[in-house]
This record gives C-alpha cells, structure tokens and sequence, in this order.
C-alpha cells in the first residue's frame, strides 16, 4: 500500500450491559496519519449485525472508494457482535486488518456460551486467526485478509508510533469513547 492511501480506522463505542440495546461503530478515515472523514453505524449490543455495518460504512456516500483498507480494534463489537473478515472482504474487495493489544483467548467463546449465543463461536474460528507482532512499542496481535503477511506487518510498524497498535486505532479508540452514554438513534438516510 503506497503512502497517502487511504485507512479507515473502527471501534466500537463504550455500553452499559444491561441499559444499551445498540451502540456505535465509528470509523475514522485516514489519508496515512492525518484524519480526514469520519462516519457511523448503529449496532446491536450482543447482535449480529456488525459485518453489515462495515460494510455499509465503506459504501457510505462521504468515503466510497477512497478506503484502501479497513483496520478494526478486534474483531467483536458491541459485546459480543462479531465480525465476518470473510464476508467483509467478499462483499467490498477492501483488505482489513484486525488489530488486538492483547494475546486472544478463548473468553470470547466462553462469553458466548454464557450468554446462550454458541452458535456464533464459528466465526471465531472462520476468520483467519492471529498472529503475534514485536513493534517498537510492544507486542500486537493481528488477523488480516487481502495483505500478503509482510505487507500487513510492515503497515502495523509504520502506524505504530505512540503504541503497539496502529496510531489510526489509537485515535478513532479515543474518539469512540465520547459516544458513551449516548443512545443510537436510527435515522433515514
């Protein structure tokens, strides 16, 4: 990926268990390091909808076919909503990197048996799966589709300025923090 391509960054906003039925996906749109666009999508705390929000963020009339790639902060959002990177990357063609700080365990797939929801663990195991990356910062952990291995790892380096994850998850982190609280309302387009 050449230089001033264009990243967009997403997390998913803080919820209260329990009160929040829906919560914020936020993405950021990067030109390298410097924000550019940002966009949203509603989601449903524990639901099954977040594949379909990021792909909609792609298609979102502000960013549509500038994005050269997706970094997302894991790949479980809203609780315990996960995320296709198959099916993502099926349906737009945009190669995605999912980016942890924490080495992943199976606490996503017990989470998903407490909660009754076990028939969702295959994704847990159909989307590619991690691998470690020493950074200047520390340790990272990555799943990626539609990025030769290299490629992908030199990227995470390059963005890793003030952590081990990428400066672009960094911020769009922060800024999804400030929608805590806030109820998703969903509005006609």
């Amino acid at each position: 990926m050449k230089k001033g391509s264009r990243v967009l960054a997403v997390d998913d906003s803080p919820f209260q268990r329990g009160r929040d039925t829906k919560a914020f996906l936020v993405g950021l749109l990067f030109r390298d390091l410097v924000l550019e666009k940002s966009v949203r999508e509603i989601i449903t705390v524990d639901g099954e909808d977040s594949t379909d929000a990021l792909v909609r963020m792609i298609e979102h009339p502000k960013i549509k076919g500038e994005a050269r790639l997706v970094l997302t902060h894991g790949t479980t959002f809203g609780g315990l909503n996960l995320l296709n990177m198959q099916e993502f990357f099926e349906k737009t063609g945009v190669p995605i990197i999912a980016v942890a700080s924490r080495e992943p365990t199976n606490e996503i797939e017990t989470a998903l048996k407490s909660a009754g929801l076990s028939d969702r663990a295959y994704l847990l195991h159909k989307n590619p799966p991690y691998t470690s990356l020493y950074t200047p910062k520390g340790t990272c952990y990555y799943s990626f589709l539609g990025l030769s291995r290299v490629d992908t790892a030199h990227l995470l380096i390059r963005f890793s300025l003030e952590s081990k994850i990428p400066e672009q998850l960094r911020v769009v982190d922060i800024v999804a923090k400030l929608l805590e609280g806030l109820a998703p309302i969903k509005t006609v387009r």
